[in-house]
């Protein structure tokens, strides 16, 4: 997905979800000399308007790490390790894997009862990642592609000064099957080392994101 952000709130829902589709997919050049330049994470301030979410201080936080790299090569180098680190490969397991069926009870394995369900929904909508992506269903950056095609007609509408609305159907998949795993998800990178504190950072943005979606229909 690349949709080109137009100003207005609507357009920043699913600019925020192809954000987060590129933050939690892995790192690549494009997506670091994007962050490099600025304003990868800023636009979700427009969104988060109550005062209690407090994004500010996380976005700059995020934005800290970014420009503390000299460019968009090492930037990519340091987040490739970090997530390797933390959702592919590391010494002492994976703590924060990156798909639902692993958050359904202690020590869960891959393609339990979320990946199923994940599955069902994509052949109801005649949609198919068989020929595509060679993950899971219930990854975390698929469950946000499939947010982001829920989300897609509603906020299509023209309404450049009206306030976002979104379908029961977006708002429902977004608080009952993302936000429950996403929140636990977050509490335990935030126990990571302090150099990979980039996808701590970024989960805190997704959990405060996903709680606007809920509450928009």
């Amino acid at each position: 997905m690349n949709l080109q952000y137009s100003g207005n709130k609507s357009s920043a829902l699913l600019k925020g979800v192809e954000t987060m589709c590129r933050t939690f997919w892995g790192p690549d050049l494009e997506t670091c000399r994007d962050m490099v330049e600025g304003n990868f994470f800023q636009f979700f301030k427009i969104l988060f308007t109550k005062p209690e979410a407090k994004p500010s201080g996380t976005i700059d936080n995020i934005n800290s790490i970014i420009n503390g790299f000299d460019g968009a090569e090492s930037l990519y180098h340091h987040l490739n390790e970090c997530y390797v680190r933390l959702f592919i490969n590391s010494k002492e397991g994976i703590k924060t894997p990156l798909y639902q069926s692993c958050y359904e009870f202690e020590n869960a394995p891959l393609m339990g009862k979320s990946a199923e369900k994940m599955k069902n929904r994509f052949n109801s909508r005649g949609l198919s990642l068989e020929n595509q992506i060679h993950e899971p269903p219930d990854h975390l950056a698929i469950e946000l592609e499939y947010l982001f095609f829920l989300l897609q007609e509603t906020c299509a509408r023209p309404d450049d000064n009206q306030d976002i609305f979104v379908s029961s159907e977006a708002a429902s998949f977004a608080k009952e099957t993302m936000l429950p795993w996403v929140r636990v998800f977050n509490q335990r990178l935030q126990s990571v080392n302090e150099d990979c504190r980039f996808y701590s950072l970024a989960s805190q943005i997704l959990v405060l994101f996903l709680g606007v979606i809920c509450g928009k229909k």
